[in-house]
């Protein structure tokens, strides 16, 4: 007698029955929602871990310079290096960088004439320093989201062609976790 595919396996799941008894699990649909809830976990993760990749650190570690270097460099100091951050703070403006010794200056107000003040300055520092294309825009959580593009425009208007925008200062982290 030919038997069928479907006899074959009706009499195999009979013979299994004894070990099945409790009923039959189909792990493939689980396992497609886990991995799903995984990825789209990952997709949407905005947490401490992943703010803290993206903060950067504006305090610089000290450097010596010893006089054969300076003799090296023909005493001009090397401005490649420079980092240059304008913070938006609320109702003012921070100006620092690290060249000459640092350097911070507070503008009040976010309105067309501070910043006009804003573009007048950093084309100042763009002067002294003309090799510094890079600013770091570090805008306060609560500062409005077209305060932060008026100080961009000035940035650009001033020829700094890597603009970056900053979450937070690490600094303020680093504090912040200490307290916990």
């Amino acid at each position: 007698m030919a038997s069928s595919a479907f006899h074959r396996s009706k009499q195999r799941r009979a013979e299994r029955g004894h070990i099945t008894a409790h009923g039959n699990i189909n792990l493939i649909p689980l396992v497609d929602v886990l991995t799903s809830i995984v990825f789209f976990s990952l997709l949407t993760y905005t947490g401490a871990a992943m703010s803290n990749l993206t903060a950067f650190d504006l305090a610089l570690p000290p450097v010596v310079v010893t006089a054969d270097q300076a003799k090296a460099s023909g005493g001009q100091p090397d401005t490649s290096t420079l980092i240059l951050a304008v913070k938006i703070q609320d109702g003012k403006l921070r100006v620092e960088h690290s060249g000459g010794g640092g350097f911070k200056q507070e503008i009040d107000g976010i309105s067309g004439a501070s910043l006009d003040q804003l573009g007048t300055l950093l084309a100042q520092i763009k002067q002294q320093y003309p090799d510094n294309n890079d600013v770091l825009v570090v805008p306060d959580d609560a500062v409005a989201y077209d305060d932060i593009v008026h100080v961009l425009e000035r940035v650009k208007q001033a020829n700094y062609t890597g603009v970056s925008l900053g979450s937070r200062e690490r600094a303020t982290q680093v504090a912040s976790a200490g307290g916990r």
